[in-house]
């Protein structure tokens, strides 16, 4: 088959890059919606921004609903807040979240609220001084433990758990005593989610090409036998195509040998390689359903618990005019079988 159109490409910012996203998570959701018999649940990621706090109930509503009726269940909400040294920082804690949590209950979805996110994360973790890292990982852990233990959005009934916000790879964190350093704040945070919760908290991992994959595996093992924790593996196929699955086995394998629950993230975009991708900026465009689909063959019996979207809004909501052409070009590719009468 050919590839699907619209095509979206050129230089994008970060925040771009992010929104762009949701244009391929777009298609995710809609084979959820077609693979009934699928033992997995389907969810997705939205990353708020200012312009959420003044989203009006008809609005979350809307979008909510939209993304229900392309099977999703549950909702991972990226943080709560956006802090650090960066101007662009505010807080969702208030009214924006208890709109979203009442409405997502109204549609008999699921919330996990991410915590609190620090823009200076990369940054701070490339240092060389590890107790200069160290020093930083106190400090935002320190805000995510306060953030926790001082609400109460885990008794609303939409609640379904605390999602760190912090993407872990092997790179930074694969050689001791960084990894011990991780280990510990995990247990931290980890610890704290399940005084408040009940439930172990989840979070991002995606494989470095600048070490190797059996690291990753290696890595995880590690933190596994320490923190109690819901990895959610992103299979990078955007990036490094349907190739990665084969440079996450080990990990995968490793998860599946030791029976823990994770979910997968699955990336439903081709990122251009012939461009200059530098940092904080991406060209890419909108797979083929070829590619998506041999994508989901893997996906679907990758023993995950869910499977996870990346960012439907703002391109898929019902308002949009993208949102309704794309939703048109995926329910044609992936649609779901109809029942038969007897």
């Amino acid at each position: 088959m050919s590839s699907i159109s619209p095509t979206f490409s050129g230089s994008l910012s970060r925040r771009d890059w992010l929104r762009f996203a949701g244009v391929c998570a777009l298609g995710g959701t809609m084979v959820l919606a077609g693979c009934k018999n699928l033992q997995a649940t389907g969810g997705s990621f939205l990353q708020p921004w200012q312009e959420h706090m003044d989203w009006t109930p008809e609005r979350w509503r809307s979008v909510l609903s939209g993304m229900k009726e392309l099977g999703c269940d549950s909702l991972f909400l990226q943080w709560v807040a956006l802090e650090g040294e960066s101007m662009q920082t505010w807080d969702a804690r208030g009214r924006m979240l208890q709109t979203l949590l009442d409405q997502a209950a109204n549609q008999g979805m699921s919330v996990h609220i991410g915590l609190p996110y620090n823009q200076d994360w990369w940054t701070a973790i490339a240092q060389e001084d590890i107790n200069a890292v160290n020093s930083y990982m106190q400090s935002i852990g320190k805000n995510c433990i306060q953030y926790m233990r001082s609400v109460t959005w885990q008794q609303h009934t939409a609640f379904a758990g605390w999602y760190i916000p912090y993407e872990i790879e092997q790179y930074d964190w694969g050689r001791q005593p960084r990894l011990e350093l991780l280990a510990n704040w995990l247990k931290a945070l980890s610890d704290v989610a399940i005084e408040t919760t009940g439930r172990e908290p989840s979070i991002s991992t995606y494989y470095s090409e600048m070490a190797s994959p059996q690291a990753l595996a290696d890595m995880w093992s590690y933190l596994l036998d320490r923190v109690i924790l819901r990895p959610m593996v992103q299979d990078g196929v955007g990036v490094h195509g349907l190739a990665n699955y084969e440079r996450l086995e080990p990990l995968h394998q490793m998860l599946l040998q030791r029976g823990a629950n994770f979910d997968l993230i699955v990336e439903l975009f081709d990122m251009d390689q012939d461009a200059a991708n530098v940092a904080g900026e991406f060209s890419a465009h909108t797979a083929g359903v070829d590619r998506l689909r041999r994508q989901w063959n893997i996906a679907e019996g990758y023993g995950a618990q869910r499977i996870v979207a990346f960012a439907l809004e703002p391109w898929a909501s019902q308002d949009s005019l993208e949102g309704m052409q794309l939703r048109g070009i995926w329910k044609a590719a992936f649609r779901a079988p109809q029942p038969v009468s007897p």
